[in-house]
């Protein structure tokens, strides 16, 4: 009678999932306990039936032959051993309280061997679920459990094998979605990742086909779920706040779609659209580039051609001004060969760096004195109204230099030191690094210096110091000199900052000792 009425209270407490819960507009695997169709094969395939773990008796059965058995076999023994007595001993009177206490001990210890039996039997199922339990904790989703029979312990085994399945499924899904993310790359293209990502969305999530739209996708009308029919499915490509496309496809019609699944799609769908951004940035940075390079040739040769256009009229200009100024001095005709020298110098430095970019600058080296030629550089500028000395410790050492490219170095160098030194002095010292073979030439003028953010683009093309204009020069100074002298096996670097001192730079070179005589 105890056994009925548990049996009854349980019955009376299950519950119809399909009639309390409210009803899901996305079909799911509830119909089918079973992992789905497309589940890859595990150790343990999705259909097998493992053996019992409870001797093919459901749990509800044993427990209610446990009840009768504890209830039962302890009355049943004592009746027998009751009866025994009674027949069989000669002075019932003086042997039946002995036999009733040992009847009940008997009884006690029968009882407490089958409450451990008993116990150890009703427990197996437990013990197996909790079992698997462990395993899933540990990650493995491989090995299902079954329990015989339709009560809420085979209920509790089978939604745990379904919701391994389902787990393992998803974590395929996972490893395929970041798969294809990883191989991924922008410079692949849009087309080429679109339709990649379609291949991947298929392979990852079992569907009959998928299509990858870069519309809005207000625009892709929402298809209606026929049941019987392929399943549609669809998700949004993003990138923030920006929807950049949508992905479209189709399930088999027995596939079960969930919350969850739905969420990997849309996980792998915003990873694409990212990826999508990211490609469609990639091909218009290199459209960019690819245009930059364009104007930089366009620029070159534009340079070039007029770099040679101009040469011959400066010469000219230069070669009329000259004979006028003999015939006739005036002093404007010196104010023309002075700036026709301007543009001349310009004019040189545009076809150097004509000539450094094209690779076609070959110095040709001998070996020379560098304090003369910083004094006749010093005199061609004719800056008789700035105070320059020159301190020459190179011990007789010589440069090994292009005497042109060098001289053009030294004007462009203490041009600078003059016009940016505001006329305060110029001084140039030349000292000699034996152990190296190099000689160094630093000039230094007296003015402010260089402002600590002008000095990382100094050498740049086109680079000018603080605020100056185009009229104060081309910006090419600085860098065609560092080129010419790095073309010469040399350097040209920036001096620190020194208290009472501007800007100086300074001049390495290679060097050959004096000879001995």
């Amino acid at each position: 009678m105890t056994a009925d009425a548990s049996d009854a209270t349980l019955r009376s407490t299950e519950t119809d999932p399909a009639a309390t819960s409210e009803p899901d507009p996305r079909p799911t695997a509830d119909a089918d306990p079973r992992p789905t169709a497309d589940a890859e094969p595990t150790s343990q395939p999705a259909d097998a039936r493992p053996e019992p773990v409870d001797g093919g008796i459901s749990f509800r059965t044993r427990l209610t032959i446990a009840l009768i058995a504890a209830a039962v076999l302890p009355l049943a023994s004592f009746g027998l051993v009751v009866v025994a007595a009674q027949r069989f001993a000669p002075d019932p009177g003086s042997t039946v309280p002995r036999i009733l206490v040992l009847t009940i001990a008997f009884a006690a210890l029968l009882a407490v061997l089958v409450a451990f039996a008993l116990a150890s039997d009703l427990t197996a199922p437990l013990r197996a679920i909790a079992a698997a339990v462990d395993r899933v904790s540990t990650g493995d989703l491989s090995t299902p459990i079954r329990v015989t029979g339709d009560d809420e312990l085979a209920r509790l085994a089978d939604s745990h094998n379904r919701l391994a399945a389902e787990l393992e499924r998803r974590n395929r899904e996972l490893g395929r979605i970041l798969a294809a993310l990883v191989a991924a790359s922008p410079r692949d293209g849009v087309d080429w990742l679109v339709g990649r990502a379609a291949q991947d969305a298929r392979s990852a999530f079992g569907m009959i086909d998928a299509r990858i739209l870069l519309v809005d996708p207000g625009s892709v009308p929402i298809e209606e779920r026929v049941p019987g029919e392929p399943l549609p499915v669809r998700a949004i490509l993003r990138t923030g706040e920006e929807r950049l496309g949508v992905l479209v496809g189709h399930l088999p019609a027995t596939r079960g779609w969930e919350r969850a699944d739905q969420d990997l799609l849309e996980l792998f769908a915003s990873e694409i659209g990212v990826a999508v951004r990211n490609a469609q940035l990639f091909e218009r940075v290199a459209a960019q580039n690819a245009r930059l390079i364009e104007l930089d040739a366009a620029k070159d040769d534009f340079l070039r051609g007029v770099s040679h256009n101009l040469q011959t009229p400066l010469t000219s200009i230069r070669a009329y001004a000259d004979r006028m100024a003999a015939e006739r001095p005036d002093r404007r005709l010196g104010i023309i060969v002075e700036q026709v020298e301007r543009l001349s110098r310009m004019v040189r430095q545009l076809l150097t760096v004509s000539r450094l970019e094209a690779g076609t600058l070959r110095p040709e080296v001998e070996v020379l004195s560098l304090a003369p030629r910083v004094r006749r550089a010093w005199e061609a500028l004719g800056m008789e109204d700035v105070a320059f000395a020159i301190d020459d410790r190179a011990s007789g050492w010589l440069a090994m230099a292009d005497a042109d490219q060098l001289d053009q170095v030294l004007w462009a160098l203490l041009d600078n030191a003059v016009k940016y030194g505001r006329h305060e002095p110029v001084s140039v010292s030349l000292s000699v690094r034996e152990s190296e073979a190099r000689l160094r030439l630093t000039i230094a003028d007296g003015g402010p210096g260089i402002p600590a953010a002008d000095r990382e683009r100094l050498f740049s093309r086109f680079s000018r110091v603080g605020e100056q204009s185009a009229e104060d020069g081309s910006g090419l100074g600085l860098y065609v000199s560092r080129e010419l002298v790095r073309s010469m096996n040399g350097e040209l670097t920036i001096e620190p900052e020194q208290e009472g001192r501007g800007a100086a730079f300074t001049v390495e070179l290679p060097a050959e000792p004096p000879l001995e005589t």
